[in-house]
């Protein structure tokens, strides 16, 4: 009885801050979906499952749960239409879910050594990149400027003379570490189709990792 009352108060969380994102922290939507990601998959791995009632409501949080991810992940718009959910029950995003986007990043190198070859055959490229450190991730960005230089763009401005890129906080991070981040990029696409996902699985990965850099200097 105890578990079902704690699950329930833990799904209306979750739902509000879906529908109320706005109002709260990135970090405290985070940690709330992650706290209630764990409850929710040990309930499924639980040998209760083999009870029909128990399964019941156990499927029906697992619902309640991804509907308030879309939310989130989507920043409230209606209009993405990138998000969505699988056979499964799995919140999608571009006809993958998170966490097989997770499994496609790519490798460059550390950011101060990046040269423009390195960067050139991503051009017209855009999706996600992150920054790493001692195997920690502090930053998640996205490049979705396909016509106007892409990855190599974004990355590139991070390091060369001018400061457009730095007159953010997490920027001028980015600048004063850059000879110790590693990046890794994820593509998504070519093109403006692919815009929304890359937005929406942008907020996926940083409310799943919660970087430093995105969560210190953002407010919602």
């Amino acid at each position: 009885m105890a578990f079902w009352k704690t699950l329930g108060k833990v799904t209306s969380a979750i739902v509000e801050i879906g529908a109320n994102s706005v109002a709260e922290s990135q970090r405290k939507v985070g940690n709330r979906i992650q706290e209630y990601e764990r409850k929710l998959s040990n309930a499924e791995s639980s040998d209760k499952m083999n009870n029909p009632e128990y399964a019941r409501k156990v499927n029906e949080n697992r619902q309640k749960f991804e509907t308030a991810k879309q939310k989130v992940y989507t920043n409230q718009s209606s209009t993405n239409k990138s998000v969505n959910k699988n056979h499964n029950g799995e919140t999608t995003i571009g006809n993958k879910t998170i966490a097989e986007w997770d499994s496609k990043w790519r490798g460059l190198g550390l950011l101060g050594s990046l040269s423009l070859s390195d960067l050139s055959a991503y051009n017209q490229s855009i999706g996600l990149y992150k920054a790493e450190m001692g195997g920690k991730i502090y930053y998640i960005g996205r490049a979705i400027e396909y016509n106007n230089g892409g990855f190599r763009k974004r990355l590139r401005d991070y390091v060369r003379e001018s400061d457009s890129a730095r007159t953010h906080k997490s920027g001028g991070k980015m600048n004063e570490n850059a000879d110790r981040i590693y990046i890794s990029i994820l593509v998504m696409g070519h093109s403006q189709e692919e815009v929304d996902a890359v937005k929406a699985l942008e907020s996926a990965l940083v409310v799943k990792y919660l970087p430093e850099w995105n969560v210190q200097f953002k407010k919602l």
